[in-house]
């Protein structure tokens, strides 16, 4: 009789061991799944870019509205948002993904056209194409913003009557603030003895991916960084696709410039005035991948050029993880005189401490120093820094040679080899990406200014390519070089993207390791 009693309460504490049992197994592979990730998330595919000028100021945001969607979708979404943000790449806890308004308006776009052919997508325009996150200072009267917003959008249309959209809309975080409350130990951007720093506006790719061409005509399928506004307008025939940020392009505008907003026809600028639609279309197109990852490394007492290093903070102090891949954008250019791409030279600077292992900043600069690419670095920066068109982007076609900004003596980071050259195209038709914007001059204006008689004959040939836009043909040149689609070339390139997927955790030995010792605890345990 008593066993009659006792065997239900036996089986019960049979099943509920079982539980504990399989809940403990759940917990301890979540443990040693984020002990992988914690360990390899300095490894993750994602770049943000952030710069360090104006890291000072907290930016005011606009919130995305999101598309309505049932129970069950919004149940679904969250549990393949759940295993694409724990276990595909790390670095997806910390962002999400939204879906915009205009996506459900894509779709049928795409609904009518043959898909099978990943080249031929159907080019997006107006909201579909671009879209604008836009916040203006508190300080700002209402109607300037209204202008300044109004503007943004129509430098969008611009853009987009020249680049080709297939995957948006490009989504920009356009801020207009004062950049004179801005704090900074070199300066505000209005008293900051070096000029460098007394801006009108900066934009910037949100994030870069790094990727590989496939089947290139050059044959480089090294691995560079592709801006996320650039990279989704290409054909990825990898099954590793990123988890894209909300965001394509962050654009910051100066609200102390005395700027012209041209409202009507017959509105004129004043002689001490700024052309806003000027400085915002060059500005976005910085974002979009006109952008370089050279710069001079932190405060050293030599003269060095590198691409752009891993640099952290661990246990208070500064250190150095190695280096991100260098921009799509930096493939191309080359030493004018040599024909020598200077690709490879920073491929040599790259060989130094890259086994992404943590070093003490002030321990990787003295080795750096003595090291063979730190010479290679040391030569790089005398290069640049001897005149007049140093550097060059040649068309894919090999028959326009485009001049990058360089000056003598000095290197001025996101000014050189950034921009086009000033004295080159000052009053041609690619006045557009030239490192000094005039005053009393609109984009209109410009576009008249620019002489055709003092083009070169491959400049004539492409007459067609900038008349009466704010394109001249050797930015066209370069945007489509570096794997824009345009009007002109409107065919998609294909990308494969790097160290993406799942598979690439369970190749590393050391994670196989885990994972075996990890499934001999539950089974014995």
């Amino acid at each position: 009789m008593l066993q009659k009693y006792l065997r239900p309460v036996s089986l019960q504490n049979r099943n509920l061991k079982s539980y504990h049992f399989f809940i403990n197994n759940i917990i301890f592979y979540i443990i040693v799944s984020q002990a992988i990730q914690i360990v390899l998330a300095k490894k993750s595919y994602r770049v943000d870019h952030r710069i360090s000028i104006l890291n000072d100021a907290q930016w005011e945001t606009v919130p995305i509205t999101l598309k309505g969607k049932s129970k069950f979708d919004t149940i679904y979404s969250n549990v393949k948002s759940i295993y694409k943000k724990s276990i595909i790449n790390p670095f997806n806890k910390y962002i999400t993904h939204q879906v915009y308004e205009s996506e459900s308006k894509i779709v049928e776009n795409t609904e009518n056209e043959n898909n099978n052919n990943e080249e031929y997508q159907p080019r997006l325009k107006g909201e579909e194409a671009f879209q604008i996150d836009f916040s203006c200072n508190f300080s700002t009267d209402a109607k300037t913003c209204r202008k300044a917003e109004n503007t943004i959008k129509k430098a969008t249309d611009v853009l987009s009557k020249v680049l080709y959209i297939y995957s948006g809309p490009i989504l920009i975080n356009a801020t207009f603030s004062s950049f004179c409350e801005l704090t900074h130990p070199d300066g505000s951007a209005c008293n900051a003895d070096d000029p460098s720093r007394r801006k009108l506006g900066q934009a910037y790719p949100y994030s870069s991916y790094p990727a590989k061409a496939v089947d290139p005509v050059d044959g480089d399928t090294d691995t560079y960084l592709y801006p996320q506004a650039l990279l989704r307008q290409l054909n990825i025939v990898s099954d590793d696709k990123p988890d894209f940020q909300n965001y394509d392009i962050t654009a910051e505008f100066n609200s102390d410039v005395n700027w012209y907003f041209e409202e009507n026809e017959d509105d004129r600028i004043d002689d001490d005035q700024h052309d806003f639609l000027y400085v915002a279309v060059h500005e976005l197109i910085h974002g979009l991948g006109f952008i370089s990852s050279w710069k001079t490394p932190l405060s050293m007492d030599f003269h060095y050029l590198t691409p752009r290093a891993k640099m952290g903070v661990a246990r208070n102090e500064d250190v150095i993880l190695g280096w991100y891949q260098m921009q799509i954008f930096d493939k191309y250019i080359q030493f004018n005189k040599s024909g020598l791409y200077l690709k490879d030279m920073g491929k040599k600077i790259m060989q130094y401490e890259n086994s992404g292992e943590m070093i003490r900043q002030d321990a990787w600069l003295e080795g750096f120093h003595k090291s063979e690419a730190g010479q290679v670095a040391q030569e790089v920066y005398d290069l640049a820094t001897a005149g007049k068109n140093v550097f060059s982007i040649t068309s894919e076609e090999n028959n326009l040679v485009t001049f990058l900004q360089t000056f003598e003596n000095k290197f001025l980071v996101g000014t050189c080899m950034g921009h086009l050259d000033n004295d080159e195209y000052t009053n041609k038709p690619d006045f557009l990406l030239r490192s000094y914007v005039p005053k009393g001059e609109d984009i209109d204006d410009l576009i008249q200014k620019g002489s055709y008689s003092y083009l070169s004959k491959e400049e004539k040939s492409r007459k067609d390519q900038w008349q009466k836009t704010a394109f001249g043909p050797h930015l066209i040149s370069v945007m489509e070089t570096i794997g824009w689609p345009t009007k002109y070339h409107p065919e998609r390139r294909k990308v494969e993207i790097v160290n993406g997927s799942l598979s690439r955790y369970v190749r590393n030995p050391w994670n196989l390791l885990i994972i075996f010792f990890a499934t001999i605890c539950v089974i014995l345990f």
